[in-house]
């Protein structure tokens, strides 16, 4: 069997990626901090003048963290963001798990970027912006927001990864592993699972049908498998044979417009993301998904796992998020 290779460009996904593009200098540190972080998941303090915070660029600041998460119906911010002044950046709020600190002063010569974790509390990460001047601050993150931002997701996907792997579901354990020879630490109530020849999916017994979780592969044959067009094709194929309503008319597909997608790596291996949102053929149901595809090169095929949620009367961003979390746990054995 020819050696499966991929070609792909990087996007930043982690401090070691951002940190050497930031012309000007930057640090990465990694503290001894053991006490527990005070705030909530998806909290995160942004310290800041609150004067410069309502204008201009300090609007355009705010918003590399204020923004709303790709993917889902409505519009839920990533963070719940506080604003606190510099000289109040003290006590309690030392111990925020995610920190994003602005400091403008004419004593630094040239714009930097640091980023330190565990500093006061664990798990945390404080990003901190320096720059002599407003202007040449944003000029120096342009570009770079999304980076940014992708630090403080991944730091709190890795807290709800931790939590999964000392608490998660038996019986999606070993589905994953009878059916694919994989790893997957899905949260614990996601334990009725239904297995169907090369498919199953699991769903919660405690909050019906607001978490489900489900598996599949295909054969793989070359990197054109990993496009919109493609993952749409085979998502709904195998959606459509075992994801169903009351008839035959009522069955799950994906919304093509809403699907975005990016090719990265995971523990040095190639991954392909996507999320975007469901809904039922002739029927009034939807949400958001986010699946990850993995190659399986022993076997030559793709493994899909994937997360998508049923919650009309809830808020998205703490489900779903807990969602990829779990399928980012997915290991090919």
């Amino acid at each position: 069997m020819k050696r499966i290779v991929f070609i792909i460009t990087m996007v930043l996904v982690a401090s070691s990626t951002i940190l050497p593009s930031c012309s000007g200098g930057g640090t990465q540190k990694k503290g001894k901090a053991t006490a527990k972080v005070l705030s909530a998941p998806y909290e995160l303090l942004l310290v800041a003048h609150k004067s410069w915070l309502s204008a201009g660029d300090g609007i355009e600041f705010r918003r590399i963290v204020d923004c709303p998460i790709v993917g889902i119906p409505q519009l839920e911010p990533n963070f719940r963001v506080t604003a606190l002044e510099p000289h109040d950046y003290k006590g309690k709020y030392l111990m925020y798990g995610n920190i994003f600190i602005a400091d403008i002063d004419a004593r630094y010569n040239e714009p930097e970027l640091d980023v330190q974790y565990d500093v006061n509390a664990c798990p945390q990460i404080v990003i901190t912006v320096k720059a002599p001047t407003s202007e040449r601050m944003m000029a120096f993150l342009d570009g770079k927001q999304d980076s940014v931002l992708n630090l403080f997701v991944q730091h709190e996907l890795k807290r709800e990864r931790n939590i999964l792997i000392k608490s998660h579901s038996a019986a999606v354990l070993r589905a994953a592993d009878k059916m694919f020879g994989a790893k997957f630490f899905a949260p614990i109530d996601v334990d009725a699972v239904f297995k169907k020849d090369n498919f199953f999916r699991a769903v919660s017994s405690k909050r019906f049908q607001v978490m489900n979780i489900c598996m599949y592969s295909y054969p793989y044959t070359s990197l054109d498998d990993f496009n919109k067009e493609t993952f749409i094709q085979k998502r709904d194929s195998a959606m459509r044979k075992w994801v169903y309503g009351d008839t035959e008319e009522n069955y799950m597909c994906t919304d093509p417009r809403s699907v975005v997608d990016k090719k990265t790596t995971m523990n040095g291996k190639f991954v392909y993301q996507v999320r975007g949102l469901w809904v039922y053929n002739k029927a009034p149901f939807g949400g958001p998904f986010v699946s990850y595809s993995f190659v399986d090169e022993p076997n030559n095929r793709v493994v899909v796992a994937e997360g998508f949620i049923w919650a009309p009367e809830e808020k998205k961003r703490p489900l779903i998020r807990e969602l990829e979390a779990a399928v980012q746990t997915v290991e090919l054995k």
